[in-house]
């Protein structure tokens, strides 16, 4: 970094440029705070939520310019709302890293468009993309403490938003101060965005600021000032601005002009405009004609407006245009910004855009494309804005134009990995194309784009359309779509089966035609998806032999992978964990990594299943990369709900937990596809752990119909809270012939467990007869359903249990064998819960007192230490009567645990998490998951909160202090 100098500030944020700032006292005040924490080396985040013109960016300027003052580096970063580059708002701190580092073709040229020739995807991924710009970030964080200040996030894309959560949450203790302007109002307000936030508000240092409207008081101090008024009549006037502006920072300074402009001042007589339209209609009433249309020009060429191509567009000579421009500046419609010219606010922009009559508006945009397709060099942001130029120009005939340009851009966004913005560009590409057969391939190529960056519901919709109206080849591969956009929410595979079998019917059944083959694996396993697994397993078998025959490895990979959601039964592993382990292989010798996915998830499965620990964090790893380098998001969401089922079984309570939370708000992004019923499943086995379940009893009547729920839930909520009655009718309901639609299904091994935990604890020895064939099918695994939904640790302990209830004598060797598994698992959770249940057998079988009584103590340290009040409830029904000892405090306040308790103090302290490490001879990451966790449970936005919580607690020695 030696000889780099920082960026300077932005023009717009010189004393001259920058209007009068007032009141944010508060704010402010916060911000030091956060810069405070940053210099002493930990990173900090705030995100400055309001209303459009509520002050965000001018806060934002006053803030960044006092640390550039002090030393601080400043990179500032913008997002435009109109198809802005895929990674914004990190173009323009990129192109500062770079600069910086000095590595003009390493990965951090790919965020920015400049990667060079025809490469698809490079030899970078995504994650390597987002790790360069973390590792220079911190780079220049050791020379000096660094200010990200990210403008209008609620424009930015999917890309910008993951990339921004891949550096907060690996700048932990960096020099870092991100500083995030935002839209809280519709409809920026996204979901994506939303989710994002909440995401990265759990971890520490994240803070949210919401800017409210200014005070009365701060409205008088900005008339006294720029209205010129005595403060008594400044008071008065502030109390009507107040009322008719909200205090909205941007609605006062206009209402000030407009008032100045008439020579009025703005009292109590004063009419204030009631939008931001009527004020821009007013002003621009009192231009001249050529004075009008140069703002109006300068408002199609872009929030910021450069001075050449406006000068090469006017249809009036340069002195008058100039005039009209400085004249525009005078009227506070525009702010000069070094060699361009900018709108203060993106709605004054957008009132004189919807103020221009539409065709002149047209012809303006056509104008503008026709200047930047005949000057500058070609680069990914000169075909985006052509996109859009032509786009808006479309109603005047330059549509092709629109669809060549936006089809580009979309392209180039897929390269980066921007999967989002590629669909939306395709789509408007796809609108503007009248000829049926070009138009079915840019569907095509957005249905794709939508599938990659997980949005199934809207690439079904656009398959569907193709399928219905394009050829006989296209509507193949619409179907082929449709399957893939159907099985990866986990849809049932009917609809997809219906759709390619229509669309085969249409061509030839080449087998040496690729289109073919592929269409036989889907629709193998669009039939597994149905149940019908015999008949899938035939088609399957079949596409795989043909790809096989053609030696087509990518063809061979395809099958792969359709194959490998055929058969489910524990008898299937082997042969699919064969069919994995070769996909994986294909896929690394390729490079294409979209088969890496599916394969490194059901190694992952199969090793769960089977009993391998190390396979299964081998599987998780790769599942991690390869949603981190193909940017699909489904992946991203299959290895959350590994890393849920990981976190649940070693008894990690609060982070499977957040990741529950996690997983909900991803699945939330999957279009219309949510992910609600696994994520409910997944939270209350957590929930049932815990001990949080009590807070549903009132919510329950015991009399629920089991047709308007899914039954095997709620038979296990029922025997969760010992709802004796309804838990013995919805039994016997299940067993009454409703078994058989579940049999076969993902979900199967979860039906097997709630129903056995149901019939065990009501003694129902019939249904214990029954299921006993059922989960011997399982025996020597362990049980997972679905996509990691729910895990159960050793199908043996259930099979112990139920030997145990019927009295057999194969009871504690099979429990010997689910503590063995468990154990080799390093499954806490569920080692306890084998203890506890040889205990119990023992305890039935007659042994000794001091037999049952040693296995009790084992199961209550981790149960106490992590807080598992299932198993701790179990404990007490086991513990030899002779020797009930006095039940020791399991948690504290909040359900914090001895070792968080422990945590907090020193938290309060104000010790960092390595501090604390060191203290307590632990590693950070356990510090890091103890905090979380303290969070959580005491409901505190952060470690200053979780202080004050302790304090007032009693949880702090005498000699504890906060700092």
């Amino acid at each position: 970094m030696s000889g780099w100098t920082p960026p300077a500030l932005p023009a717009r944020w010189s004393p001259a440029a920058r209007p009068l700032f007032v009141g944010r006292r508060a704010e402010l005040d916060c911000l030091e705070s956060l810069w405070t924490d940053v210099t002493g080396g930990a990173r900090q985040v705030a995100f400055l939520g309001g209303e459009p013109g509520a002050g965000k960016s001018r806060l934002l300027a006053e803030f960044c310019t006092l640390l550039h003052g002090r030393g601080a580096t400043v990179l500032l970063g913008s997002c435009v709302a109109e198809l802005g580059p895929p990674y914004q708002p990190f173009v323009e701190p990129v192109e500062a890293l770079l600069a910086a580092t000095g590595d003009a073709d390493g990965p951090l040229s790919r965020l920015v468009g400049r990667a060079g020739g025809d490469d698809v995807a490079g030899n970078d991924t995504r994650r390597e993309l987002y790790d360069a710009a973390v590792d220079a970030v911190r780079a220049l964080a050791r020379e000096a403490p660094v200010v990200l200040a990210l403008e209008d996030l609620h424009w930015s894309g999917t890309a910008g938003l993951q990339m921004l959560g891949h550096l907060v949450e690996r700048t932990a203790e960096c020099r870092l101060l991100v500083l995030a302007t935002h839209r809280t109002t519709a409809p920026e307000r996204s979901a994506a965005l939303t989710g994002t936030i909440a995401q990265l508000y759990r971890l520490d240092g994240v803070r949210r600021l919401d800017l409210a409207g200014l005070a009365t008081e701060d409205i008088a101090e900005y008339l006294c000032a720029e209205a010129r008024l005595p403060t008594h009549r400044a008071r008065v006037a502030a109390t009507l601005l107040r009322d008719r502006t909200g205090g909205n920072p941007f609605l006062l300074r206009e209402v000030v002009r407009e008032g100045a402009g008439r020579g009025t001042l703005p009292d109590a007589t004063a009419a204030a405009p009631v939008s931001v339209r009527d004020m821009v209609a007013a002003r621009l009433d009192r231009l001249t004609e050529p004075e009008r249309q140069t703002l109006e020009l300068a408002a199609v060429v872009g929030e910021e407006t450069d001075l050449g191509t406006v000068l090469a567009i006017s249809a009036w000579g340069a002195d008058t245009t100039l005039a009209a421009l400085d004249t525009a500046v005078a009227f506070g419609l525009l702010e000069a910004s070094g060699p361009a010219f900018r709108f203060p606010h993106s709605l004054a922009r957008q009132a004189v855009l919807d103020l221009m009559p539409a065709t002149r508006r047209a012809r303006d945009h056509l104008r503008v494309a026709g200047v930047l397709e005949s000057s500058g060099a070609a680069s990914e942001r000169r075909t985006q804005r052509l996109a859009h130029h032509y786009a808006q120009g479309a109603v005047l005939g330059s549509a092709d134009q629109a669809v060549r340009y936006l089809a580009e851009a979309a392209e180039a966004a897929s390269r980066s990995l921007a999967h989002e913005d590629a669909a939306r560009w395709f789509e408007q590409a796809a609108g503007l194309t009248e000829d049926p057969e070009r138009r079915h391939r840019v569907l095509l190529s957005a249905a794709g784009a939508h599938l990659l960056g997980g949005d199934f519901a809207r690439a079904r919709t656009l398959f569907e359309e193709v399928a219905t109206t394009a050829g006989p080849r296209d509507r193949l591969e619409a179907a082929i779509g449709y399957e893939a956009a159907s099985w990866r929410p986990g849809l049932p595979g009917h609809g997809a089966v219906q759709m390619l079998t229509e669309a085969l019917r249409g061509v030839p059944h080449d087998p040496a035609d690729p289109l073919y083959v592929r269409a036989l694996a889907g629709l193998g396993r669009a039939l597994a998806f149905t149940g019908a697994t015999e008949q899938a397993d035939l088609f399957g078998r079949r596409a795989l032999d043909l790809a096989r025959a053609q030696g087509d490895d990518r063809l061979v990979g395809a099958a792969l992978q359709a194959g490998l959601w055929i058969g489910l039964r524990p008898a299937d592993a082997p042969a699919k964990l064969v069919r994995a382990i070769e996909l994986c292989a294909l896929a690394h010798r390729t490079g294409e990594l979209g088969h890496l996915g599916p394969a490194a998830y059901w190694r992952g499965h199969i090793c769960y299943l089977q009993g391998d620990p190390a396979g299964l964090g081998e599987a998780h790893d790769d599942l991690v990369r390869m949603a981190r380098a193909t940017g699909e998001a489904f992946f991203d969401y299959m290895a959350g709900c590994v890393r849920y089922g990981r976190q649940f079984a070693a008894g990690d309570l609060a982070g499977a937990d957040r990741t529950c939370t996690e997983l909900l708000e991803f699945g939330e992004a999957f279009g219309t596809d949510d992910t609600e019923g696994s994520s409910a499943v997944q939270t209350f086995m957590v929930r049932r752990e815990s001990g949080a379940l009590e807070r549903v009893r009132p919510l329950l009547t015991g009399t629920e119909s089991p047709e308007g729920h899914w039954a095997p839930g709620l038979l296990a909520l029922y025997t969760e809270l010992g709802l004796h009655e309804p838990a013995d009718r919805l039994l016997r309901w299940l067993f009454d012939g409703r078994l058989a639609p579940h049999e076969g299904t993902a979900q199967w091994p979860c039906v097997l467990a709630f129903l056995t935990e149901a019939a065990l604890q009501r003694e129902d020895e019939a249904a214990l007869r029954t299921l006993r064939p059922m989960l011997a099918e399982y025996a020597g695994t362990n049980l997972v359903a679905g996509q990691f939904v729910a895990v159960f640790g050793s199908a043996d302990r259930y099979l112990g249990m139920v030997d145990s209830a019927l009295g057999r004598s194969s009871a504690e060797s099979l429990l010997a064998a689910a503590l063995e598994m468990d154990s080799r698992m390093g499954a806490t959770l569920h080692r306890a819960h084998s203890l506890v249940a040889l205990a119990a057998h023992l305890r039935r079988a007659g042994a000794p007192t001091r037999r049952v009584a040693e296995l009790v103590e084992e199961a209550r340290g981790p149960a106490e230490e992590l807080g598992l009040a299932r198993v701790l409830r179990a404990l007490a029904a086991v513990e030899p009567a002779a020797r009930v000892p006095t039940p020791r405090p399991a948690t504290g306040p909040a359900g914090l645990t001895a070792r968080e308790t422990e945590v907090l103090r020193l938290v309060a302290a104000g010790l960092l998490n390595r501090e604390i490490s060191a203290r307590l001879v632990i590693s950070e990451n356990t510090v890091a998951n103890h905090v979380r966790s303290i969070l959580a449970k005491t409901g505190a936005g952060n470690r200053t909160q979780a202080a004050l919580y302790a304090a007032s607690h009693g949880l702090l020695a005498a000699s504890d202090g906060m700092q």
